[in-house]
C-alpha cells in the first residue's frame, strides 16, 4: 500500500482535490435551496465589491471547469516534456474564442431568433451559449496554435480532450443551477426519488408540478465515465497519438446524440436548436457527425494523414528519464 501511495501520490492528490473541489462548489451553490427548489436569487453567486455587477453560479461552474481542465493539462504537459508556455498561450487564445464560438453557434441555429442589432448578437447575459460551438472553434484555434508553436497538433488535442470532459461535467452543474436542459416527464419517478438527494429531486419538479428527467445529470455521468476511461487509457500502451482525441469525439458524440439530446428535444425547456428550414435538431445531427468523425480519425485517418504516430504512452517522461517530443 505504501509503494502504491508513493507511486501515485501526485495523481491521487490532483484528481481527488479537483473532485472534492467540485463537490464543495455544488454544496455552497445549493445552500440557499428550499423544499420547493430554486428561486431567481439562488442563481446569483455573489456581487463584486457591492457594485451593480453580479456573478451567476453558471459562470462559476464554467470557470471551475476551465481551471480544473487547465490544471490537469499543466501537469500532463510536464509529463510529456512540453513547454507549459504553450498551454498558457492556448488558454489565453482559446478560452475567449470558445465563448465567441458558443454564442455564434447558438445565434445561427436559434429556432426563435430575436436579434435586431450587433449588441443583441453578443449579449449573453440571458444565456444563449452552445458547447458544440465552443468545441469547434477551440479545435480550429488549436490548429493555428500548433502551427505557430511548431508542436504536434494531435498530441495537444489528446491532452485537451481530458479538459473538454472536465469542463463539460462541471458546466452541467451550471445548467442545474439555471434550471435548464431538462427532459420529459418521468413517468415513474419512484426510482429517482429513492436514489437522489433532496436538493436535486426538488429541482426536478418543474412548473407543471411534475418531475422531469435530469438530463444534465445523465450527461455528467456519461462524461465522467469517459473521463475515467481516458485517464486510464493514457497511462497504458493502448493508443497512438491522436487516438485519445478520436475516442473522446466518439464517446461524446454517442452520448450526446443518442441519449441526451433526444431526451432534451422532448423536454419542456424549448432550447433545442434546429437546422434552418428543417425540423432536425442541430445538436443531434452534429453529435452523430462528431461520432463518425472520431471513428474516422481512429480507424481511417491515421493511415493517411497522421500515420506513423508513436504510442502516447511512449512519449511520457518516466522516472529518472528525460527526452524531448
Amino acid at each position: 500500500m505504501t509503494d502504491f501511495w508513493q507511486k501515485h501520490k501526485q495523481s491521487i492528490l490532483l484528481y481527488g482535490g479537483l473532485f472534492i473541489g467540485l463537490l464543495l462548489l455544488i454544496f455552497f451553490a445549493t445552500l440557499r435551496t428550499t423544499n420547493q427548489g430554486f428561486y431567481e436569487e439562488t442563481l446569483l453567486a455573489f456581487t463584486v465589491f457591492g457594485f451593480d455587477l453580479s456573478i451567476q453560479w453558471y459562470a462559476v461552474f464554467i470557470l471551475y471547469g476551465i481551471t480544473a481542465g487547465g490544471t490537469l493539462a499543466y501537469y500532463e504537459f510536464k509529463r510529456l516534456n512540453l513547454s507549459t508556455d504553450i498551454l498558457f498561450d492556448g488558454l489565453l487564445i482559446c478560452v475567449p474564442l470558445s465563448i465567441v464560438g458558443a454564442r455564434l453557434y447558438y445565434v445561427i441555429f436559434d429556432p426563435y431568433p430575436n436579434y435586431h442589432s450587433f449588441m443583441d448578437v453578443i449579449n449573453i447575459t440571458n444565456g444563449g451559449l452552445a458547447i458544440h460551438g465552443a468545441v469547434i472553434i477551440t479545435i480550429v484555434g488549436l490548429i493555428f496554435l500548433a502551427r505557430w508553436k511548431k508542436v504536434n497538433f494531435w498530441l495537444i488535442v489528446d491532452v485537451i480532450a481530458i479538459g473538454f470532459l472536465v469542463g463539460q461535467i462541471s458546466g452541467r452543474w451550471g445548467n442545474f443551477m439555471n434550471r435548464e436542459a431538462y427532459g420529459p416527464v418521468l413517468e415513474n419517478g419512484t426510482f429517482m426519488a429513492n436514489i437522489l438527494p433532496a436538493f436535486i429531486k426538488n429541482q426536478l419538479v418543474m412548473t407543471d408540478g411534475l418531475m422531469h428527467h435530469p438530463t444534465f445529470l445523465y450527461e455528467g455521468a456519461w462524461n465522467f465515465l469517459g473521463l475515467v476511461f481516458l485517464l486510464i487509457a493514457r497511462r497504458k500502451r493502448w493508443f497512438k497519438v491522436g487516438d485519445l482525441f478520436g475516442v473522446y469525439l466518439m464517446w461524446y458524440g454517442l452520448g450526446r446524440g443518442a441519449i441526451i439530446e433526444p431526451l432534451r428535444t422532448l423536454g419542456m425547456d424549448g432550447d433545442s436548436l434546429m437546422i434552418p428550414g428543417t425540423s432536425i435538431p442541430t445538436n443531434i445531427a452534429l453529435s452523430f457527425g462528431v461520432l463518425f468523425l472520431g471513428g474516422a480519425l481512429v480507424i481511417v485517418l491515421k493511415h493517411f494523414l497522421i500515420k506513423d504516430q508513436p504510442y502516447y504512452y511512449d512519449l511520457l517522461v518516466k522516472p529518472n528519464e528525460t527526452h524531448t517530443v
